[in-house]
């Protein structure tokens, strides 16, 4: 018999492979951080044993969520100018209040809430768009979850950056800095269609493809932005 570190067994396993098998009741068996058997309860169990055994009965057991766009730092500004116009709460409340408070210890602290949060619901991994991105994806690291964190570009001043070039700059050193780290990637993050030009679509673009990094922008928010865009 072959020994893991933990079996989850008795719940509902929802595999998420391409023929999408359940197993219920079902098992999962892992090894040092890796799932290393994933079948019918009875099968696993009599071929794993394991130091730690964690009754899953009455649970499913899947693959964790994945959220895939958030502004993680903003669960402290949550309920803040709700149900208005995106527009008018974007521009006139939101933009403001981020240009007087936001900082790096508050897109930390943030993180760290918004990382409690999903951790909680499931989710084991995030795309994310904000300011000092850097403090977004340390607090990310130090959590362990996965991310996909996007240094936010714009045509005006924002918290981090003075000018669109300076915002550019930090993009490119925060990508120099996380590109290849086990659990977060780094991404260039055009605000939106609305807060860029084409000529900075077109650079935000290079830089993505210099570095072989995703983007992550707003696109299609709203039904005006859908028919802006046509």
């Amino acid at each position: 018999m072959k020994e893991a570190d933990l079996i989850l067994t008795g719940g509902v396993v929802l595999t998420m492979n391409e023929q999408y098998d359940l197993y219920d009741p079902g098992a999962v068996a892992i090894r040092d951080g890796t799932i290393v058997a994933v079948g019918p309860a009875e099968e696993v169990e009599q071929a794993w044993t394991a130091r730690e055994r964690v009754d899953c009965s009455g649970h499913a057991v899947l693959p964790g969520l994945i959220n895939a766009h958030t502004h993680a730092p903003m669960t402290l500004v949550r309920g803040l100018a709700d149900d208005l116009r995106l527009d008018v709460w974007l521009i006139g409340y939101m933009m403001p209040v981020e240009r007087e408070f936001v900082r790096p210890d508050f897109c930390w602290l943030g993180t760290q809430l918004a990382c409690a949060e999903m951790i909680r619901s499931g989710v084991t991994c995030f795309g994310d768009m904000y300011y000092y991105e850097e403090a977004v994806a340390d607090a990310a690291a130090q959590v362990g979850m996965r991310a996909v964190c996007a240094q936010s570009i714009l045509k005006f001043p924002t918290p981090d950056a003075l000018s669109y070039d300076e915002g550019l700059r930090l993009a490119e050193d925060f990508i120099g800095r996380w590109k290849g780290h086990h659990l977060v990637i780094p991404a260039v993050g055009p605000h939106a269609a609305y807060t860029a030009t084409a000529e900075m679509l077109r650079d935000c673009a290079r830089l993505a493809l210099s570095h072989d990094v995703p983007i992550h922008i707003h696109v299609a928010e709203t039904a005006q932005e859908v028919q802006d865009h046509r």
